[in-house]
């Protein structure tokens, strides 16, 4: 009873009140600032500009310049936001940003990011500084915290996937890139993913999302989340700390990456090659989490992407790493395929998907989308082993993490959204809807370079209706495969166990 006593202390979200903020009017006369003006003044109104970042270490560049260059405020949304080398790296410089005067806001998934670091409190503390975290479960550790998920499940099982960085009202960054190593390249698993930098009309909408979520009942202050500890810290000596380490880390792979950028300079110079076109950002409302019955479906990214998937002319190209079509979306791209529009995805294979129940779940649709017509791959482990030695040492294991749409020649969608229930029905999602050929054609140039055959294996069907996985070996000869290829008989086994329990909704 005294475990359970604290465990619906934020049942009803719907009515809790915290102090309110909202996004901070651009900085005018920063060198970011006086950049983005020479890029947009030969624009028109309305406009937005487009820079794509698919290699993991520019895209951690990207971040760290973004909130180097910012002078007002740094709004950061994600799903996990881990304590590893990039966490670190990024977290000591929103504290530098916040002591130049910057106001940084920062939420977090509850169950993607575990705050119980006690350096957190200190870094709360700093006046310019505010963390939230997003549908937190009250016991921070242990069994208090696993009683009130099993009491609250209806409540926990919603989670914030979104991923959003935006720099004084200026420049954003969404994806599917969530704070960690993995994601950036340093990790023995590398995520291939994809990010977007935009600038221009679309920012101020980004803004606008982000209050939304911070201001929700659903975002709690870390201040009445954290437990209380013995050791107290100053913030005097999480400064002195975060030098130490910024020191100690001046010899590693994204250290010297964020000396060698020439990213912050470009966009203060209006160099970067923007591409232009008109941007609709989809976001879940924040309330999905905890009312979900009563928001209209027609809110949900994932139907308002739907409608504009059967908009497709001429293709339809899908990177998506957890694909879980369901009979709706066998039938939409049959639909498609049946009015001449090729479908293509790729997706994760049985060695590169990090979560087997997903893949057991997945597999039972491959037969009937091959029978539609539409074309298949699965991702190597061996993939991006090339443009990943240029920076870290060693091979790693590949898996793929991007939700990109590529939409005939005109068109393209990259957010964090999977084709999965747990996407489309229980979490709340990001995604920017980007109309622009280049943009377009980018992500297309990228679609081939992962499905090449020493990067994924392309699916077919045989002609006793039984499916053959095909690839090359290092000397270009071909492979064929008859069953998971790379696998253990376990990992086959467990697979195949797994895709007969009755749970797709909630995967």
């Amino acid at each position: 009873m005294i475990l359970l006593s604290g465990c619906d202390a934020y049942g009803d979200m719907n009515s809790a009140t915290y102090p309110v903020s909202s996004a901070m009017a651009p900085s005018s006369d920063s060198r970011m600032a006086v950049g983005v003006k020479l890029a947009l003044a030969k624009q028109e109104e309305g406009e937005s500009g487009f820079y794509l970042i698919h290699e993991g270490l520019s895209a951690f560049v990207a971040r760290a310049a973004l909130i180097e260059e910012a002078q007002v405020s740094l709004d950061l949304m994600y799903y996990i936001y881990s304590d590893d080398t990039s966490g670190r790296i990024l977290t000591a410089l929103l504290l530098q940003a916040a002591d130049r005067g910057v106001r940084v806001r920062l939420l977090v998934d509850d169950l993607g990011t575990r705050v119980t670091n006690p350096w957190v409190a200190a870094l709360e503390n700093h006046p310019k500084i505010e963390i939230r975290v997003f549908n937190p479960v009250e016991g921070r550790s242990g069994l208090r915290r696993g009683v009130e998920q099993a009491m609250n499940f209806g409540r926990i099982n919603h989670r914030m996937h979104n991923k959003l960085l935006v720099s004084d009202g200026l420049v954003a960054v969404t994806g599917g890139r969530n704070v960690a190593d993995g994601y950036f390249s340093k990790s023995e698993t590398e995520f291939l993913d994809v990010d977007v930098v935009a600038i221009g009309a679309v920012v101020e909408e980004a803004s606008s999302i982000f209050d939304d979520y911070w201001n929700s009942g659903v975002a709690v202050p870390v201040s009445e989340l954290l437990i209380a500890d013995d050791d107290t810290f100053s913030l005097a000596a999480l400064r002195d700390r975060v030098e130490k380490y910024l020191a100690g880390e001046r010899e590693t792979e994204f250290s010297k990456a964020l000396q060698k950028s020439e990213l912050a300079e470009k966009l203060a110079a209006g160099e970067i090659t923007f591409h232009w076109g008109k941007a609709t950002i989809f976001a879940d409302p924040p309330r999905k989490a905890i009312d979900r019955e009563n928001v209209p479906v027609s809110e949900y990214p994932g139907y308002k992407l739907e409608k504009i998937l059967r908009q497709s002319r001429q293709r339809l190209r899908i990177t998506n790493a957890y694909l879980i079509p369901g009979v709706p979306g066998v039938d939409l791209f049959s639909t498609l395929q049946d009015a001449s529009i090729q479908v293509d995805i790729l997706t994760n294979s049985l060695a590169t998907n990090d979560v087997a129940v997903v893949h057991g779940a997945y597999s039972r649709y491959r037969k009937p989308l091959l029978q539609s017509g539409v074309r298949l791959w699965e991702l190597r482990p061996i993939a991006n082993q090339k443009q990943r030695k240029h920076w870290f040492k060693g091979d790693s294991h590949a898996t793929l993490h991007a939700k990109t749409f590529v939409l005939d020649d005109d068109r393209a969608f990259v957010g964090s959204i999977n084709l999965d229930s747990r996407s489309i029905i229980q979490n709340t999602e990001i995604g920017m809807l980007i109309e622009n050929a280049e943009i377009n054609r980018q992500l297309n140039v990228l679609f081939e370079t992962w499905i090449a055959p020493d990067a994924a294996w392309k699916l077919e069907l045989g002609d006793g209706g039984d499916i053959t996985w095909h690839a090359e070996n290092a000397q270009g000869e071909p492979i064929v495969e008859t069953r998971e290829p790379e696998t253990s008989w376990w990992h086959r086994f467990l697979a195949r166990l797994l895709s007969h329990l009755p749970i797709e909704s909630q995967i």
